[in-house]
């Protein structure tokens, strides 16, 4: 049947499919039945723990390592039997391992000659990329006597003269400090916006894949667990493991009550009754989950929406900069976290042992439904 001609697809094409990819190493499962799509001009991260095998499965689409079982797509073309030098993607590691007896021109003129292109030709590629990532001051440095967010810049210059389809990151900033982490985040998300070319991040660092990535999957023990923007895996995760790596999060088990329609009453016993939203016809789980920063202190404001109350005692606090982590405990003795963001205006303030009353929309709180 020939599709209406006024139809259009939003659809970016695709530049990268994995389709059923495993791996093994002395009889010992890496990876497991691994498919996954990623877009045109995407900024992708990879996260899991150290040894979930993410850093494997970017050596496979690099070509350092075959794949046991299943295929390797890029732009449409199959390059699971490809050598590393014939697949067209770049590759950022995470010492960047740039050469120490060159300068940057020269560390950038690598690939080109050994494609055997003009000095000319190499020249003027050279001088462009140096101007988008403002390099051109460091041309004649030698990498030693750089920052590392320069050193940065170089690697990703090297790595994109040759014209890669997709450049794969595998952790470009777990060696650098904290302060220069999220500057050097915000560089490579420019970079990648001006270069148009598909980015696939790999990171162990939460807030990394959240804050750099469109798109995001996480891995575990081989196994990808879920797949979505980083938005949709942390308000809507399909796994407790997705939810709880991801954030902290409060867990509230109780019996559920009563339904009407997609409103459900739990009952949590000495702690009271709350309220939430199902998408399910039938609730098939007693346990219900809410973030700390989605609960604040009732102060008597009148709520403009649905919400939970539930009463404790605060027993901890946790100053963090920018904000705080309030400790609780229940009625019946569980504990129950709270994060506000220090803001300019007056807070009500709460001290060690004060009764407290907290407060969290009804829309705020979700069930996870596992296999």
């Amino acid at each position: 049947m020939l599709a209406c001609c006024n139809s259009v697809s939003l659809k970016r094409p695709e530049m990268l499919k994995l389709d059923s990819i495993s791996k093994s190493f002395d009889e010992k499962p890496v990876l497991q039945n691994i498919s996954l799509e990623i877009e045109e001009g995407e900024r992708f991260s990879l996260l899991g723990q150290s040894g979930c095998g993410k850093s494997t499965l970017l050596r496979l689409i690099a070509g350092f390592e075959s794949p046991d079982q299943g295929k390797i797509w890029i732009e449409g073309n199959e390059v699971s039997s490809l050598p590393v030098e014939k697949r067209p993607v770049g590759l950022i590691f995470q010492n960047y391992a740039l050469f120490h007896h060159m300068t940057v021109y020269d560390n950038i003129a690598v690939g080109p000659r050994v494609k055997k292109l003009s000095e000319s030709v190499i020249s003027k590629q050279i001088d462009e990329l140096l101007e988008i990532t403002h390099l051109k001051e460091l041309k004649n440095s030698y990498p030693q006597h750089i920052s590392g967010g320069e050193a940065q810049r170089v690697a990703l210059a090297r790595a994109v003269i040759n014209r890669p389809k997709i450049l794969l990151l595998d952790e470009p900033l777990s060696a650098l400090d904290p302060s220069l982490r999220q500057h050097l985040r915000e560089e490579l998300v420019e970079m990648q916006k001006t270069l148009g070319i598909t980015f696939l991040f790999v990171t162990h660092d939460q807030e990394e894949a959240m804050s750099m990535g469109t798109h995001m999957c996480i891995m575990e023990k081989g196994v990808i667990k879920q797949t979505g923007t980083p938005a949709d895996l942390y308000e809507r995760p399909k796994s407790s493991f997705v939810a709880k790596f991801l954030g902290e999060i409060n867990c509230l088990v109780g019996t559920v009550e009563q339904q009407i329609g997609n409103l459900v009453t739990i009952s949590l016993g000495e702690n009271g009754k709350i309220q939430l939203l199902s998408e399910a016809d039938k609730i098939k789980t007693n346990r219900c989950y809410v973030r700390p920063e989605k609960i604040f202190f009732d102060i008597g404001k009148e709520q403009k929406e649905p919400v939970n109350s539930l009463e404790g005692t605060l027993v901890g606090r946790d100053f963090f900069g920018s904000y705080t982590r309030y400790h609780i405990q229940l009625t019946d003795g569980t504990f129950f976290k709270l994060s506000l963001h220090h803001r300019k205006a007056k807070q009500h303030k709460h001290v060690i042992g004060d009764s407290v009353r907290v407060l969290f929309a009804i829309s705020d709180v979700f069930q996870i439904h596992e296999k």
